[in-house]
């Protein structure tokens, strides 16, 4: 291995703000010797080492160990070189650097990007290349984005036994990506209609992520309001004429009952009530539509054709199932929003201003009736 004494001498003796003539006073020996150390041409002697090293303030191993500077010097005029190439030219020095430091997984990271993003991996020879720089990443590296990115590249380009595999082996790809790693082995494939369903699902997948999120209010009405007021607003984007699809009411009411609970907590008492009924009927729509019957999203250019279906699933919750990559949407049964909403305690706080209205009251009537209703047909 290369001794790198001279670049360790050079880096520290400028971190001490010592000039080469003031290392050499204190070790007793001319400028023109150090200038020598630094510039490779020759080492010190033995016995001069341990009067370096304190002159530094380094340990003698630090001195005579593998230099870490160098390295990251060299490093760093790889990728001032890289951003200046074009493909052909990054892959050429991408590929010298990865068998210069195959420990150096940002290397590796980056011989991947060319190989997966420029169309080299079409060849088998750069596709075996790039399969064993990225099991030695899954294998040896600790850091998530660049295992991350090993197994989408090798999810793209593999072929469907291998990239299940792949996929499935690093529990850090977050689902989503999983969708958009999906979409790109489509495309690479010339399969342009399965790509956009593929695109379709993927667009539900994250809408229902979004409208799922509730408001982190802290005790404050108004940034709930505002939250579930915004949510409401792109749910009715999805219908002709702000009309609510029947395959997202569900989500609409329980976005209403929270945006009404805002303004019951912010003392907006009769704004508060009309969002309730909206609630309450968007509720009362859908727990009148048939279970196994396919419910549309809307927004056919977003979503294409996917619908929606309920069904009766364990527990309180009726639910519905599409092949999603990243979320799984659960619909609400009229025990839900009895017992877990409109009677519930904890949660919902801000009823507690309204609990004895009579609109309130007849409202929880209306849910225990269609609760019970609901669980009698069950058990027929």
């Amino acid at each position: 291995m290369k001794l790198l004494i001279g670049e360790k001498i050079s880096y520290y003796r400028k971190r001490k703000n010592m000039t080469q003539e003031q290392l050499a006073n204190r070790l007793g020996i001319s400028a023109q010797a150090v200038s020598g150390w630094e510039r490779e041409v020759g080492y010190p002697d033995i016995t001069l080492l341990p009067g370096i090293s304190h002159a530094l303030g380094i340990s003698i191993d630090e001195l005579m160990g593998n230099n870490e500077i160098g390295v990251s010097e060299d490093i760093r005029d790889f990728y001032e070189k890289f951003w200046k190439l074009d493909g052909s030219g990054k892959l050429e020095l991408a590929l010298e650097y990865y068998r210069k430091y195959p420990d150096k997984y940002e290397i590796a990271d980056t011989l991947i990007e060319v190989l997966a993003d420029w169309g080299f991996a079409y060849y088998p020879e750069y596709f075996s290349l790039m399969r064993e720089a990225c099991t030695r990443i899954i294998e040896n590296c600790t850091d998530n984005t660049i295992r991350c990115n090993a197994v989408v590249a090798m999810s793209r380009w593999s072929d469907d036994n291998e990239a299940e595999r792949w996929l499935n082996m690093n529990p850090k790809l977050y689902s989503h990506i999983r969708g958009e790693v999906l979409v790109e082995r489509l495309l690479n494939r010339g399969k342009y209609e399965e790509m956009r369903q593929q695109k379709y699902k993927n667009n539900v997948s994250l809408m229902l992520y979004v409208v799922s999120k509730q408001a982190d209010h802290r005790g404050d009405p108004e940034i709930s309001i505002g939250h579930y007021a915004y949510l409401r607003k792109l749910i009715r984007t999805f219908g002709e004429n702000e009309e609510i699809p029947d395959g997202w009411l569900c989500k609409y009411a329980f976005i209403t009952m929270r945006n009404a609970a805002g303004l019951f907590g912010a003392d907006r008492i009769e704004e508060g009530f009309a969002l309730f009924e909206e609630a309450m009927n968007a509720y009362k729509k859908h727990f009148a539509l048939p279970d196994n019957v396919p419910l549309s999203l809307g927004a056919p250019a977003f979503f294409g054709d996917i619908a929606v279906k309920k069904y009766t699933v364990l527990g309180q919750c009726d639910s519905y199932t599409v092949e999603l990559e990243a979320s799984s949407y659960y619909m609400q049964n009229p025990p839900f929003l009895y017992y877990n909403i409109l009677t519930k305690d904890s949660g919902w706080e801000w009823f507690d201003c309204v609990r004895n209205d009579s609109r309130f009251v007849k409202a929880v009537e209306d849910a225990k009736e269609l609760s019970d209703k609901w669980r009698k047909k069950r058990e027929e």
